[in-house]
């Protein structure tokens, strides 16, 4: 599936284009929270974007942005893969404003505020398994954006 119209050697990642934005609000969402914005943190997501994300996108950051637009699964993945990259790149720039937005708003307490008390054997598994989730994450996308800049 298509998630763009654009072409995909058409630059996307410098896109102020509001439906751009609004596309990039509900998947970064859903892989932040597991839950799609409403109208008004969508709104917030587009204004931000365009008043602190002004910078001129690197090469790299077109090709990794194009992809996402492409294939929108693969943002938790480039997420992890773009980690250790130079610089902080324009999709991990992107994901930190989206997630102060997020985490600005009540609609998302539950999953932005910290975890109550659970125990040390729990929170030793719940320690264990996110990290290797991270690092299966972090090998399958550096993979995947290995190959995605290189296109």
């Amino acid at each position: 599936m298509v998630a763009t119209s654009r072409h995909r050697t058409e630059p996307i990642a410098a896109s102020h284009d509001a439906a751009v934005l609004h596309r990039e609000a509900v998947w970064f969402a859903r892989y932040l929270v597991d839950a799609v914005p409403s109208d008004a943190l969508i709104e917030r997501y587009v204004r931000a974007d365009a008043r602190v994300l002004q910078d001129a996108p690197t090469a790299r950051d077109e090709a990794v942005l194009a992809f996402v637009h492409r294939h929108p699964w693969s943002v938790g993945l480039l997420d992890a893969g773009t980690a250790f990259m130079r610089g902080a790149p324009l999709l991990r720039k992107k994901l930190v404003v989206m997630m102060a937005v997020l985490e600005a708003t009540p609609d998302h307490i539950a999953v932005t505020a910290p975890v109550e008390d659970a125990g040390m054997a729990r929170l030793v598994w719940r320690l264990g398994r996110a990290g290797a989730k991270a690092a299966v994450k972090l090998v399958v996308g550096s993979a995947l954006c290995a190959l995605v800049v290189r296109r």
